[in-house]
């Protein structure tokens, strides 16, 4: 028995209307915007997040996570953004706006203090 992965389509050029190439480029591109956790609330708001079909997009995103796709990432928050929304209730919090902004604030504070905590770790 094929697992589903195996089983899955891959549309062409022909589907999609353009090549392989760019097609990973704009899907990396999208991947990364995910990062943003004001997009996110945009996203949430004009019900992107209700529709079956952009849930399955973001099922198939998912490969970013394999190292080989990972490396070419600027901005690792994104797959921990991609992860939290595969789920209905990270979704619909992140339709507040109170909920975007505290995300925002806190990625602030992360990469605010990113430098000195490796920093401390690394003397350890």
């Amino acid at each position: 028995m094929s697992r589903p992965e195996e089983r899955r389509r891959v549309c062409g050029e022909a589907e999609t209307g353009c090549s392989d190439q760019n097609r990973a480029i704009i899907e990396l591109e999208f991947v990364q915007c995910l990062a943003n956790p004001h997009y996110l609330n945009w996203l949430a708001q004009n019900k992107y997040f209700d529709d079956p079909a952009f849930i399955n997009y973001l099922k198939y995103l998912q490969y970013w996570r394999r190292p080989e796709y990972a490396r070419l990432i600027q901005y690792p928050h994104c797959l921990f953004f991609l992860d939290l929304l595969q789920s209905q209730e990270f979704r619909k919090a992140v339709a507040t706006n109170q909920t975007a902004e505290f995300i925002h604030i806190q990625q602030f504070y992360f990469w605010q203090n990113y430098v000195v905590n490796r920093a401390n770790e690394a003397s350890k």
